[in-house]
């Protein structure tokens, strides 16, 4: 895999990946790299939902359902890939 490949599934995630839980199944990027990505996806997430909100947006986009749950799959997979980066006790 290219740096370029990496660097648009971490800058854009949402055009990589079906779904935020996708994010951490990735075996080509470090948990760090995951991490980062589903941060620009919840940021990218939440600045939608803020234009929505100040009637900013097309009235096809903006914090109704599918939005909120957006917010959520991505929440949850952060917590589970929180888990799964957690350093092994070295004892």
């Amino acid at each position: 895999m290219s740096v370029t490949d990496k660097t648009q599934k971490i800058e854009n995630p949402e055009a990589t990946f079906a779904n935020a839980p996708d994010v951490i199944k990735d075996s080509d990027l470090s948990c760090q790299q995951k991490t980062k990505a589903l941060d620009t996806w919840e940021q990218d997430a939440r600045q939608l939902s803020t234009a929505s909100n100040e009637g900013m947006t097309a009235p096809e986009e903006g914090a109704g359902p599918k939005d909120q749950n957006e917010l959520q799959q991505v929440a949850n997979a952060k917590g589970e890939l929180g888990e799964k980066c957690k350093p092994k006790p070295s004892h």
